[in-house]
């Protein structure tokens, strides 16, 4: 069971074996501690010293985002397991191998970002949305050519390149699908609208999930391949999450925007972040995608599934020399 705590005067305590959600010293949720994979924080409020011992029996990650959508913390208790898969990892993610992985994972964001152009645009039929979707199609062909022999920073930074001008297509024809008066021109972290800043919030709902399933993997959530190694951010978190990012959020929260579920008064003007009740609605609505069930590859799964089944994939990749193969769904 995932967990999100919202908002103002929460507290999380022990009793028994019981983990106790509180507001204002009063209790909301009383939940079995083994039921209870992670908690995820984006309020305000503390933990008792004895509720972390009970999480960390229990091996329950507890992490932490702020309105902006950043991550703050991870606590997570002492892992001894794994040396040799975490030396390979830091090896590995300065070799072709590393590059080979970061290579699939972005060609699969880029069939996701095509994928779910489709879906948006199966109504309308706008023949601008079938030219962006024809840019994504001319870079996935420029990825795949990439010789993965050579300057491996040059390598790393051309597939970067090719990401970003896929995304930049990708962003502008989504731009056709958002209502006029909600200002978005383009994906931007540091967000003045409504969609970049639950876009967001929604990503780093969706990072935390990810980050769990890294750690239960056995693997360094700050060694990336793609993304530069860089103090306090988790890089391989963001490597996993490219292709999840179009199917999980983008959908929900454009879904949101259309319904008018979540408006523009639901921004606060002041930092450019999510009211409260807003933010429970979103992480309400990626929690149960998170959990929905679809048909991949012949099987019924969850996201949350192949969120652990592409850890684990990459776990094998690292070990045993098996390929990878990113997530991507066929249209």
């Amino acid at each position: 069971m995932k967990i999100i705590i919202d908002g103002y005067n929460k507290s999380i305590h022990k009793k028994d074996n019981m983990i106790i959600i509180e507001e204002n010293s009063q209790t909301i949720d009383a939940i079995k501690a083994n039921m209870i994979t992670d908690i995820t924080i984006t309020g305000k409020g503390y933990v008792t010293f004895d509720a972390l011992n009970l999480m960390a029996q229990n091996n329950i990650k507890l992490m932490a985002i702020n309105p902006r959508g950043q991550l703050n913390y991870i606590l997570e208790s002492p892992d001894w397991r794994n040396v040799k898969l975490k030396k390979q990892q830091y090896m590995l993610s300065e070799n072709t191998l590393g590059l080979e992985l970061s290579k699939e994972l972005i060609k699969s964001k880029m069939k996701n970002q095509k994928a779910t152009l489709t879906t948006l645009n199966k109504n309308k039929q706008l023949k601008r949305v079938f030219n962006h979707r024809l840019k994504i199609d001319e870079m996935i062909a420029e990825l795949e050519k990439i010789n993965l022999n050579g300057d491996n920073e040059k390598i790393r930074m051309k597939i970067m390149g090719l990401e970003g001008k896929a995304s930049n297509e990708y962003w502008r024809a989504i731009k056709y699908f958002i209502p006029g008066e909600i200002g978005f021109d383009g994906r931007t972290k540091k967000p003045t609208d409504l969609l970049n800043s639950m876009l967001n919030y929604g990503y780093a709902i969706l990072a935390s999930e990810i980050t769990k399933n890294i750690l239960y993997a056995g693997l360094d959530p700050y060694c990336g391949f793609l993304h530069y190694d860089m103090d306090k951010r988790t890089s391989l978190t963001f490597d996993l999450i490219e292709p999840f990012r179009q199917q999980i959020v983008d959908k929900t929260v454009i879904s949101l925007i259309n319904k008018k579920q979540v408006t523009n008064n639901d921004l606060d003007k002041r930092n450019n972040t999510i009211k409260l009740e807003a933010r429970k609605l979103i992480a309400n609505k990626i929690l149960k995608k998170l959990f929905s069930t679809i048909t991949y590859n012949d099987e019924t799964v969850t996201y949350s599934d192949l969120i652990r089944k592409q850890s684990e994939n990459l776990v094998s990749a690292l070990l045993y020399g098996e390929k990878f193969i990113g997530f991507y769904l066929r249209w």
